[in-house]
């Protein structure tokens, strides 16, 4: 009886962005120091033309040296701004990389601060707001009123076409959260310290992490509620957060054709490109017929014809369909 051994490839890991910069850093130094020997050999090379033309009694063979050291000295030229701008980029490659490394060793210290403060009772409360980059102090609340958690989507109040997905006709609109409880400090001045840390964050956007019944890292202080009551050392609060969604920028450029533009006119997505099929509406036709017909997606077509209700299309009027 003969056994069968199936070997499945695993799909690789995703690198991280630690694992890109260190990478990227990697490159840029093997080849500055690469660079670096070209010049040295380049400059060496030139000073041998140079040593010999002066020795040389022969005008003919004295032209052809110094013909070869200047040929020699330009290539000598070239080679250091390679070595300078290598050497640039290997400086930019390793700033972001220790970087990176730092907000990574400083995000594991508030990690293990907080999982050290929740080891015992505390009357500062469980909930923990700090920056997402790791920097700066963790502030705790005291959920006395609770944690609320809210997603909204906008969905298509239209009927929608048969079988199309249903993606195509809603998305997720905002997501928040909310804590209301009790900033609780050594004395009341301690308090209102805390309390205008977090008007800080909020005054300057900074991107916040909060850790409490659920977790998120994207999140910005949308509203502010401080309630001034008879408390001795501590002040009663309500804070509203908005998650706020990354996106990565992606740029596009037309290889075949390179157009002069000046810094102004440049766009951030790249050169678009001015190729494209329109056709005219026929009696029947629907959206979502017409992006299986030409591969493009509902939201696309709606997007660039400037159509409202993507249910709604009119016979005779022409359409970009791809």
């Amino acid at each position: 009886m003969k056994v069968m051994l199936v070997v499945q490839a695993t799909k690789p890991k995703k690198r991280t962005a630690e694992q890109k910069a260190h990478d990227s850093m990697k490159y840029w130094d093997k080849r500055q120091k690469h660079e670096s020997a070209v010049y040295r050999k380049m400059f060496s090379k030139a000073q041998g033309y140079d040593f010999d033309s002066h020795f040389e009694k022969n005008q003919i063979k004295k032209k052809k040296l110094i013909r070869k050291r200047d040929n020699c000295l330009k290539l000598v030229d070239a080679a250091n701004k390679r070595k300078k701008q290598a050497e640039n980029n290997y400086k930019k490659a390793k700033d972001k990389y220790d970087r990176i490394v730092t907000q990574r060793i400083d995000l594991s210290n508030k990690l293990a601060e907080i999982a050290e403060h929740n080891t015992g009772w505390k009357n500062e409360g469980k909930c923990a707001i700090y920056r997402s980059d790791g920097k700066g102090e963790i502030i705790y609340i005291s959920p006395a009123d609770g944690e609320s958690e809210n997603v909204s989507s906008n969905i298509t109040s239209y009927p929608v076409d048969e079988g199309a997905p249903y993606s195509s006709y809603a998305r997720v609109n905002s997501k928040g959260a909310t804590v209301a409880g009790i900033i609780v400090g050594k004395d009341k001045a301690d308090s209102y310290r805390k309390w205008h840390m977090l008007s800080q964050w909020n005054s300057s956007h900074v991107r916040l992490t909060y850790r409490g019944d659920f977790c998120y890292k994207h999140y910005l202080i949308a509203n502010m509620n401080n309630d001034y009551k008879n408390l001795r050392d501590n002040i009663e609060v309500s804070l509203t957060f908005q998650f706020v969604y990354q996106a990565k920028i992606t740029t596009s450029n037309d290889s075949k054709h390179h157009r002069k533009s000046s810094k102004a006119s440049k766009s951030v997505a790249g050169n678009r490109n001015k190729k494209y099929t329109a056709i005219t509406i026929k009696s029947g036709d629907t959206l979502w017929a017409l992006s299986k017909k030409y591969g493009s997606s509902v939201q696309w077509m709606a997007r660039v014809n400037h159509i409202k209700n993507p249910n709604l299309i009119y016979p005779g009027n022409k359409i970009r369909v791809a």
